[in-house]
């Protein structure tokens, strides 16, 4: 539903940029001579949920009288805040498209926080978790991107003293990644991963448990695709079903 939220943002934002270009071009062309007013402009893509950087943006003049609602004069009113949605090169930056540190919350007493902690969505924690090659799908996911968490697990039923059973399960799904930190070597190859994710606290127990116990890997999703899948735990089992290719495809 979040992520529904942000598309309708999105799409509003979008129509409003659009429709203050439009004026912005009649002005323009109406009356050459008309006064300018500098307007920041996002100058390379920005992803959803990220803090927004100086070199991520522009400053454009643009008639007053095309000047849109809630744009910025100056880059550095926008340094600093985090993108509520994906920014692309040549979009209008409104108010409505950030969330900002709001310096009244210095007055009553409570902590605005940290820009990182800005990041996390309503309901949600960061939680670091480490990532190879193979299981963080050869390094391609990006801050950004969602995913799917596969925990690859021994479990033993204690009641019995059966043999331990090894089972994939899902994890969490429709994962907002916030970050993406890496480790080098001296010849400047990736050795490790880790990607900052937000969980639910459920959520973060499950994939911590999965760390700890057993290993972890990323299915990485098509952004239009918020499916909720309701799949049972896989075993070797599987593998006996002469059925398997009819049911697993």
């Amino acid at each position: 539903m979040q992520r529904k939220g942000f598309f309708l943002l999105a799409l509003i934002c979008g129509l409003i940029a659009a429709g203050s270009m439009y004026v912005f071009l009649n002005g323009a062309t109406r009356n050459p001579h008309s006064t300018l007013k500098p307007l920041v402009v996002v100058k390379t893509n920005i992803p959803a949920r990220s803090v927004i950087e100086a070199s991520q943006l522009v400053v454009m003049d643009v008639p007053t009288q095309g000047y849109p609602k809630g744009g910025f004069s100056t880059i550095q009113n926008v340094v600093g805040s985090v993108a509520l949605l994906n920014l692309s090169a040549g979009d209008l930056l409104l108010s409505p498209m950030l969330e900002r540190l709001n310096s009244q919350n210095s007055g009553n007493g409570n902590s605005a926080g940290s820009i990182t902690a800005l990041t996390v969505p309503d309901g949600k924690r960061a939680v670091a978790i480490p990532i190879g090659l193979v299981s963080g799908v050869g390094y391609t996911v990006k801050p950004g991107d969602h995913v799917d968490i596969l925990v690859t697990i021994d479990i033993k039923d204690s009641s019995t003293n059966s043999q331990a059973v090894t089972e994939t399960s899902l994890a969490a799904q429709d994962v907002l990644v916030l970050s993406v930190g890496e480790s080098t070597s001296g010849d400047k190859k990736i050795e490790t991963k880790s990607y900052t994710l937000a969980l639910s606290v459920p959520q973060a127990m499950a994939v911590t448990l999965g760390s700890e116990k057993g290993s972890l890997r990323l299915l990485l999703r098509n952004p239009v695709n918020t499916e909720i899948r309701q799949d049972a735990p896989v075993t070797g089992n599987v593998f006996l079903d002469p059925n398997y290719f009819n049911h697993y495809k």
